[in-house]
């Protein structure tokens, strides 16, 4: 009788550790913990750029993010760092009109088509939102591609923006604009 029933606790033990092996499939499932929600990061510079347009697209220099994403992680939450990140991805980018050196003659309107590249030390150049067929003087409302993935890009504090213009015409001046941008970020342990 004794050997029944420790014959029974035995494979019951071993049944039960079977199932619970059985659930975890893989490891990732059981390390891989992500935060539920993304955040938004905002970016907001001022800055004046040389506004070059053509019937060909001509790249401004490029814009400094100036982000350090590892204090707006530890910000938001102080135990992960940018060790933690999972993805980041653009959720949004605008560039308003604020001023230009011709009495504010030219804006940009004088923009038909637009892409945005990140660039970062040791990583290509990549693009990451267009404009097309702008009519606002005001304003350049970019649309971003969800797909395209940015975490290498903003980890490090030397990343920048490069905004490729085209228009229907040719215009130049200095043109003071404001970068209004949103990163989606995700951190998991």
């Amino acid at each position: 009788m004794k050997k029944l029933i420790t014959n029974i606790l035995v494979v019951s033990a071993f049944l039960i550790s079977i199932g619970s092996t059985n659930s975890c499939s893989k490891v990732e499932d059981i390390i891989d913990i992500t935060v539920p929600v993304p955040f938004a990061i905002p970016v907001n510079i001022e800055t004046t750029i040389p506004f070059v347009v053509s019937t060909e697209y001509v790249k401004s220099p490029e814009i400094p993010l100036n982000l350090d994403l590892d204090a707006k992680i530890k910000e938001k939450f102080p135990s992960m760092s940018i060790n933690n990140l999972k993805s980041a991805k653009l959720s949004s980018f605008s560039v308003d009109f604020m001023s230009s050196s011709n009495n504010n003659a030219i804006k940009l309107d004088k923009v038909k088509n637009a892409e945005l590249l990140i660039v970062a030390p040791g990583l290509a150049e990549k693009t990451i939102a267009t404009v097309t067929n702008n009519t606002s003087p005001d304003a350049l409302n970019f649309t971003p591609n969800a797909d395209v993935e940015l975490m290498e890009y903003l980890k490090s504090k030397q990343s920048a923006v490069i905004l490729k213009m085209q228009g229907s015409e040719t215009a130049a001046t200095q043109m003071k604009i404001r970068i209004n941008a949103s990163f989606k970020i995700q951190v998991g342990l």
